[in-house]
Formats: C-alpha cells, sequence, structure tokens
C-alpha cells in the first residue's frame, strides 16, 4: 500500500500556524512516503471579500528549505488548494500562472457561499436554526462545483472535499447525505471522469469516512478513475489520519490504484 497523504497545510495558510518541516516529520513519522502541502488561496475570505494575493514566495522559500532538508526520506510535493474558482475565473488562473513549474498539484474547493449569505464560508452559517438552509448549502455548492468543473477544468486537478457543507451542517444537529443529491453529484462525476480529472477521498482529521463508500461507487459507475486522499492536516499531529482506511476504501470500490500528482500530471500507485 503506498501512503500518501496530499491535502495539508502549513503557516501559509489563513487557518494554520504548522511549520512545513514539522508536518514533514510528522508524515515520515506516520510511515508516509510522499507528502504534499496545498496552503490555501480562496478568492473570499471567510467573510466573503475578495482575498489578498496568495503568497507564492513564502510558499516556495519553506517548500524548498524543508525539500533540501529530507533527501530521500519522503517525497515532497508543493500544491495549492484553490478555493471559489468559479468566482472569478481569471483570478484564479493568475494565481495559478504564479506557481510556475515547482507547482505539482492543485485541489479545487468550495468553501463559500458564492452570490447568497454574503459570500461567507460556509463554517459560519448556523444551519439548526434556518429552516432550510443545510439544503440550501448542499444545492449553492453542487452548483457551483458544476461550473468548475464545467468551465474551469484547468483551474483544478483533484475535486477536493465534495461533502464540506456536511461537516457543518452535522454540526449544527441536522441529518443530511448527498444521497439524495444523486443526480446532481452524478452529473459532476461524469464531467470529472470525462476530462481525466480525480476526486479526493477527504477524511477530515480521519472524522470524516464513512460517507466516501457509496461516492467511491458513484463514481466508479461514472466512468472515474483517478482518487487521491488527504487528511486535510493543519497541524503536524493530525498529518496522515484516516489515510490507511481511506486506500481501503479505494481498494473495496474496485480503484486499483491512489493518484498523486507532479507538474500536475498524476502518477499511479498500486493499492
Amino acid at each position: 500500500m503506498y501512503l500518501c497523504d496530499i491535502h495539508s497545510h502549513t503557516k501559509v495558510s489563513h487557518d494554520s500556524t504548522a511549520e512545513l518541516a514539522d508536518m514533514a516529520r510528522a508524515a515520515i513519522s506516520a510511515g508516509l512516503r510522499e507528502l504534499c502541502v496545498t496552503d490555501h488561496h480562496d478568492l473570499l475570505d471567510f467573510d466573503g471579500r475578495p482575498a489578498p494575493p496568495f503568497d507564492w514566495p513564502a510558499a516556495k522559500a519553506q517548500y524548498r528549505a524543508v525539500k533540501a532538508q529530507l533527501g530521500d526520506k519522503l517525497a515532497l510535493r508543493l500544491g495549492l488548494e484553490l478555493g471559489s474558482a468559479p468566482y472569478d475565473p481569471a483570478a484564479a488562473r493568475a494565481i495559478l500562472a504564479q506557481g510556475g513549474e515547482e507547482l505539482d498539484f492543485v485541489l479545487g474547493s468550495l468553501h463559500n457561499w458564492i452570490g447568497t449569505q454574503g459570500g461567507r464560508d460556509l463554517y459560519f452559517s448556523d444551519y439548526g436554526k434556518t429552516p432550510g438552509l443545510a439544503r440550501k448549502a448542499v444545492e449553492s455548492t453542487l452548483a457551483h462545483t458544476w461550473t468548475l468543473v464545467k468551465e474551469c477544468p484547468d483551474c483544478y486537478d483533484s475535486l477536493a472535499h465534495i461533502v464540506y457543507p456536511l461537516r457543518y451542517i452535522r454540526r449544527d444537529g441536522v441529518e443530511m447525505t448527498l444521497a439524495g443529491f444523486e443526480e446532481q453529484v452524478r452529473a459532476i462525476f461524469s464531467q470529472v471522469a470525462a476530462t481525466g480529472h480525480a476526486i479526493e477521498i477527504n477524511t477530515c482529521r480521519g472524522r470524516d469516512l464513512d460517507c466516501w463508500p457509496l461516492l467511491l461507487t458513484w463514481f466508479k459507475q461514472c466512468g472515474g478513475e483517478l482518487v487521491t486522499v488527504g487528511a486535510d492536516a493543519h497541524r503536524p499531529q493530525d498529518v496522515a489520519k484516516g489515510i490507511p482506511q481511506a486506500l481501503d476504501m479505494i481498494k473495496a470500490a474496485g480503484f486499483g490504484c491512489v493518484a498523486t500528482y507532479v507538474r500536475r500530471r498524476p502518477v499511479l500507485h498500486e493499492l
């Protein structure tokens, strides 16, 4: 089994204080063979305002320094979690261009409402207080995810945590899954598969595993071939959490490989 975690964050992200060197040490301790740092750049900030430019100099400086220290102990890759690309595709493409040839991997994510609820991060909504808001959050996320995969395929390599709104819907005591949105999800997955992209199994630090078997089945039925795994760690102690279980789920769903990326091209590793 090829142990890898290609969704992680450091102090370059707005919601982490972790040093990349510490994340890499944690990855080695966990037995990982590959780690990709995918710091956030959301085009909208927590409050729905246009975000400042991504700090590529800081991201590249820490990546180069730590990579030089690691030698052959760990394959370290440079990635980016690019959020809300459909909000401003031109800005998204400009950010990616600045990554240059060192950029290995791009996660395409949606953390924010777009065009409603003030554009704020889905985290800040109270889904238990407002009837119907949970369903609206999922519908909004899926609608803009469709725009991402249909109109901005160059803005992502793997579709990140399609279940993101469910984290906070459940937090607020509302039971909801994507089972009731099968048509929309299958349309997204069919487009992802047709364009040779991947979906991500995001373990959310090992806490979010039960939702993925059904989604993996749908993706496989839609012709999907590429799957990536990430713990979404923002602290060293969360690196690789849930990754072995995620790899087992991928294999059980009929996939023979897990994907990582080098220079934005998939590399397949047998499970």
